[in-house]
C-alpha cells in the first residue's frame, strides 16, 4: 500500500463526508467513492472517525497553507490581519468538513473532535496574536495585549460563522459581510 493509495481515501471520503454527513457515512461508501476494497480503508483506518479525522487534518493543512501564503505576501499587519480573516472566513461560508468539524454540535461528542477544535483555535489565536504583535512592533497597531485581542477576534470570527452561513446567499453578499466584520475589527463603530 502507498501513501498515494491514502491519499486517494483522504480526498473521496472528505467528498462523501460533505455530501452525506458524518453520521450518514458508512465505510461501504467511502470504499465505493475511492475505488478501494474494504481491506484497503482498514489497512490505513481503524473506523470511520479516524478517516474523518484525516479529512479534516487535511482541509486544515491546505487553509493553514493558503492562510500562510497570502500572509506571507501581504506587507503590512493590517493586509495580514485583513487576509487571514478574509480566507478564514470564506472557507467557512463555502462549508467543507473543517468547518462541520468545527461547528457541528452532534460531532462535539467525539473526543477526536474536541482535540481537532483545541489544536486549531490554539492554531488560530497564535496566527493573530503572531500578526497583531507585528503591527505593534511596526507601529501599525496601538501597544495592546496580542494574546487576549487574537482571542477576542476569534471569538468574534466564531460568532459570525452562523449568521454567514445560514442568511448569505452569494459568494459576493459573504465577502461584503466578512469585509464589514474585518472593518469593525479596525476602526469600531464610532464616528
Amino acid at each position: 500500500m502507498s501513501a498515494n493509495s491514502k491519499q486517494q481515501i483522504i480526498e473521496a471520503a472528505g467528498i462523501v463526508f460533505e455530501r452525506y454527513g458524518f453520521k450518514k457515512t458508512t465505510m461501504d461508501d467511502i470504499a465505493y467513492a475511492a475505488g478501494k476494497g474494504k481491506s484497503s480503508l482498514y489497512y490505513y483506518f481503524k473506523n470511520k472517525e479516524e478517516v474523518f479525522e484525516a479529512v479534516v487534518a487535511h482541509e486544515a493543512k491546505q487553509l493553514v497553507a493558503e492562510i500562510n501564503k497570502a500572509i506571507n505576501e501581504s506587507h503590512s499587519a493590517v493586509d495580514k490581519l485583513r487576509s487571514y480573516v478574509n480566507i478564514r472566513m470564506k472557507r467557512f461560508v463555502q462549508r467543507g468538513n473543517l468547518a462541520t468539524a468545527l461547528n457541528d454540535n452532534f460531532l462535539a461528542t467525539f473526543a477526536f473532535i474536541e482535540k481537532i477544535r483545541n489544536n486549531y483555535r490554539d492554531f488560530e489565536v497564535e496566527m493573530i496574536a503572531g500578526i497583531i504583535s507585528h503591527g505593534i512592533e511596526n507601529n501599525e497597531f496601538k501597544p495592546i495585549d496580542a494574546n487576549f485581542t487574537g482571542e477576542a477576534i476569534l471569538t468574534c470570527m466564531i460568532g459570525f460563522e452562523v449568521p454567514l452561513l445560514t442568511k448569505t446567499h452569494t459568494t459576493e453578499e459573504s465577502v461584503k459581510k466578512i469585509n464589514n466584520v474585518i472593518d469593525m475589527f479596525f476602526y469600531g463603530i464610532c464616528t
